[in-house]
């Protein structure tokens, strides 16, 4: 059965539901007859059963979705945006809600955030997406991982499933502890930083239209090039493919 929470904040949201509310220059406005949503308010924190698969959406608000000691999935909100739960066969979803306005640029909507602690198992898809907040993923196993952003930056730890990362403008930092599956990253005017140990097995092809790939080995002096390059290390088993249009590829083994 699906299941449907509004998160807030703030307790003094709910009974102002509807109307203008301005706080340190900030303007929120919930449409709830644009939603039919009733849904109590809830506390800032919220544990859910563990879902087969986690899709997490957000406008500005950074996304970190990590493993923890935890027996259910533990979601840490702050900010002052409302997020909209649904539990629906198996899929937790978590959105930000669409139908407020704030001012970008406000302290408040800088200090929002939402943190995923997830149980320790592997999951079948977990997608994160943000228009413009960063998002942080920290050694995540599932069959499927997509991480998306417009211009927000990505930090990701111990990436080493099959994954889809794209951005339009904003920086990649990548972690591989051993890498064991075909990735495709797409970074458009943002830049690619990759982190791998010197026993990766890896076949990195760089397709670039006005970028430049440098490769950093600590037993050897860095190496640069302008356009496309294709690098084969340990044997290449698994093939790495990253694409700009005017970013810069850093690779790192270390």
């Amino acid at each position: 059965m699906k299941r449907l929470k509004l998160l807030k904040i703030s307790g003094t949201a709910a009974a102002l539901a509807g109307l203008a509310l301005t706080a340190a220059g900030v303007t929120v406005q919930y449409l709830r007859s644009q939603n039919g949503y009733t849904g109590s308010v809830i506390s800032a924190e919220e544990e859910f059963e563990t879902p087969r698969e986690l899709v997490v959406i957000t406008g500005s608000m950074p996304i970190t979705v990590e493993y923890g000691d935890v027996s259910a999935v533990k979601v840490a909100y702050t900010g002052s945006l409302p997020l909209i739960f649904s539990e629906d066969k198996g899929t937790l979803r978590i959105t930000q809600n669409d139908t407020f306005t704030i001012d970008l640029f406000s302290p408040r909507s800088r200090e929002a955030g939402v943190t995923v602690t997830l149980p320790h198992k592997a999951y079948e898809r977990i997608s994160l997406s943000s228009s413009g907040g960063s998002i942080t993923s920290r050694s995540l196993n599932a069959g499927d991982l997509e991480f998306s952003t417009k211009g927000g930056d990505m930090t990701l730890y111990g990436i080493d499933e099959h994954a889809y990362v794209r951005t339009e403008s904003g920086s990649i930092h990548a972690e591989f502890s051993s890498y064991s599956a075909d990735m495709t990253i797409n970074a458009g005017s943002g830049n690619v930083e990759l982190i791998m140990s010197p026993e990766s097995s890896i076949y990195l092809e760089f397709f670039t239209e006005d970028g430049t790939f440098t490769s950093h080995r600590t037993d050897a002096s860095d190496e640069s090039r302008y356009g496309d390059s294709v690098m084969m290390y340990n044997g290449a088993k698994n093939r790495l493919n990253v694409n700009t249009t005017s970013g810069d590829l850093d690779l790192y083994i270390c």
